[in-house]
């Protein structure tokens, strides 16, 4: 069996053994929403000898054909972020096994100097339309700044996939997040306002055209001191429950896109959110731990009775066992984006919630 055979399989029995462990008697179930990671270590690893061998992040989840699509972003010796995607029959999709890895990127940097998308592509948003896959991405060029903005890929087959020729859709806009609702295309983005983030949305009939006038925000920091979502909100992505949506997203108390915990929100018409009053439903791990740094991208699937919950992390993964070990984890945690790529690196991880949204909101 390969070394991501036997990944996979620990993954697996780490489920078993996490929610034995973590079964509890009726007495001491409490009845707000929380995540509970379904082992220590990553569920999806930087891998040697793949285009994700440096990270491995960003990924979107959905079924299309009767497959389940794991989307993700990796970076290897080339230094660029491209799109990769994994696949099973959404028969047997259980979040943690995956029968396809396609070995290459599906959406590669450009080679064309002029393109808005020949440095890198990450934090792909997916979305179904008609007999179509439309994958939205974050493109960023070489040239100077603003080298940013968001593009368009699409597939009919879920296999090979197509950029739109007359990428970007969107201008001046990072982090999408795709849902299509009663006819309209509704991209959620974040947009800098001073020195945080803040989350708007844009909707559009064809996929390609969208209207962001007047500009709509949906999401903000709160800027009370001390609160979870002081400073600033990222990386949003959203599920759909009964009439509900629900949004989970980055919370960071200090730095513009550092976020120490995972907040929860809902909405009936995707422009009116409201927070969960017991926010954050998940905090980043403990010093030491591979995903003691931030969290990213917490995008929530139903699979088999529960919701599974994939985030991105970083961390050294290290311990503090040692000086270094104490350094390392000391810069991950109190220095904005300490040690990336040097001594913290992004990789994906997985959580389990138990029960229904709409029964465990207050």
């Amino acid at each position: 069996m390969g070394s991501f055979n036997k990944l996979m399989l620990f993954g697996f029995i780490s489920i078993m053994v996490s929610c034995q462990s973590n079964t509890k008697s009726p007495e001491s179930v409490i009845d707000k929403i929380a995540f509970e990671k379904i082992s220590m270590e990553p569920s999806v690893l930087r891998t040697p000898n793949t285009f994700y061998s440096k990270l491995v992040a960003n990924r979107a989840v959905l079924e299309f054909r009767g497959v389940t699509h794991f989307i993700f972003r990796g970076q290897g010796e080339s230094g660029h972020d491209q799109i990769g995607m994994w696949t099973t029959p959404s028969d047997k999709a259980d979040g943690i096994h995956w029968e396809v890895h396609i070995p290459s990127p599906i959406i590669p940097v450009s080679a064309d100097p002029t393109a808005p998308d020949n440095q890198h592509i990450l934090a792909p948003g997916v979305v179904v339309k008609g007999d179509s896959l439309f994958v939205y991405y974050m493109a960023k060029s070489a040239k100077p700044n603003p080298n940013y903005s968001i593009c368009l890929s699409i597939s009919t087959d879920g296999i090979t996939f197509n950029k739109y020729a007359s990428n970007p859709v969107l201008d001046l806009a990072i982090e999408p997040e795709v849902v299509f609702h009663n006819g309209l295309l509704y991209v959620f983005y974040q947009e800098q306002v001073e020195d945080y983030w803040e989350v708007y949305v844009a909707t559009s009939k064809n996929g390609i055209d969208f209207n962001r006038a007047p500009k709509r925000k949906i999401l903000g920091p709160s800027h009370t001191p001390g609160a979870f979502d002081e400073h600033s909100v990222a990386t949003v992505r959203i599920s759909k429950e009964g009439e509900n949506f629900y949004m989970t997203y980055g919370a960071c108390k200090k730095y513009i896109d550092y976020p120490e915990s995972i907040g929860l929100a809902r909405s009936t018409d995707l422009i009116h959110w409201e927070q969960y009053a017991h926010n954050p439903v998940f905090l980043r791990g403990d010093a030491g731990t591979w995903d003691e740094r931030a969290l990213w991208f917490p995008t929530v699937h139903e699979m088999q009775d529960q919701y599974v919950m994939w985030y991105e992390g970083g961390g050294s993964g290290l311990g503090l066992q040692t000086d270094e070990a104490h350094e390392a984890s000391r810069k991950a945690r109190e220095e904005n984006y300490g040690g990336y790529m040097n001594t913290s690196f992004s990789q994906i991880g997985t959580a389990i919630f138990k029960g229904k949204f709409k029964d465990h909101w207050e």
